[in-house]
């Protein structure tokens, strides 16, 4: 029988990605959920295991709702204490807080800064003179990419392995229902690719086709075609290009803020070291 949500007041979110379980997320989670039911509060509770919370840096980390409360660097002692006074004192424990609502920053002091995506300026061994920035490869950014490119038709083209450049001209299917693979299918195009993390015990086959690295390019010289992603596996062998019209600014803009997360009027350039 399914739990009546209606009776819950209190939700726990749970990171139990990477990083916290190696800082002994599960820990934390056994002791808390045994607290619950012993203390007959199980029912007007919810705990949920988040997969990552985004806060590696202050593994292990909770999230309690409402209130939006954050907390980081979990230990089953600090659990028991954080339960017992959302349940009890109605409050958060202030102590072990990583975030909430109203702080204009984080407690911590592991905060790590990512480095902004870069253009580098390199000759390539396919390409000649080019910028290249080092991108994303994971399905998170893939994914909506594939959505964004081919659903519905963008002055585009692509270019598979080693093969011609072709146009893509219609709306295409972009189906993501498998568990590692991507397929994109229609007039122009038909491809699969892996994309998201594959096991060890995996087939050549799909280990062949998954993305490992991926770079957005930008040509030095004038052609039609003079932006694109480059998307290669593990062994440096090319899956595809998918190239931009020099003219197509909407398009470009697209990659450079939503996927590089970079702003069109600052792109970041350095030379190759």
């Amino acid at each position: 029988m399914g739990k009546k949500i209606n009776n819950v007041h209190t939700t726990f979110q749970f990171c139990d990605g990477g990083s916290c379980r190696k800082a002994k997320s599960e820990i934390a989670i056994r002791e808390a959920r045994a607290y619950l039911r012993n203390k007959g509060l199980w029912d007007t509770t919810h705990t949920i295991k988040t997969r990552c919370n985004g806060r590696c840096e202050d593994a292990p980390t909770w999230i309690v709702q409402p209130g939006n409360f954050w907390y980081k660097n979990l230990t089953p002692q600090k659990a028991i204490s954080i339960l017992t006074s959302h349940l009890e004192n109605g409050l958060p424990e202030e102590e072990y807080l990583l975030y909430k609502e109203g702080w204009p920053e984080l407690a911590t002091d592991n905060e790590k800064t990512i480095a902004p995506v870069t253009f580098k300026d390199k000759i390539d061994p396919e390409l000649g003179e080019a910028l290249v920035a080092r991108s994303f490869a994971s399905d998170q950014h893939l994914y909506p990419l594939f959505q964004y490119l081919f659903q519905e038709p963008k002055p585009i083209a692509v270019q598979l392995y080693e093969e011609a450049i072709t146009e893509i001209k219609t709306p295409h299917l972009v189906d993501y229902s498998d568990d590692y693979e991507i397929q994109i299918s229609g007039k122009e195009l038909q491809l699969r690719l892996a994309i998201a993390g594959i096991p060890k015990d995996i087939s050549d086959e799909i280990a062949d086709r998954k993305v490992s690295v991926a770079q957005v390019i930008w040509l030095k010289k004038r052609t039609i075609f003079t932006k694109g992603i480059r998307l290669r596996n593990k062994k440096g062998k090319r899956l595809i290009t998918i190239w931009i019209k020099e003219e197509d600014t909407t398009t470009w803009e697209h990659i450079l803020t939503i996927y590089l997360g970079m702003s069109p009027n600052h792109i970041s350039i350095s030379e190759e070291v």
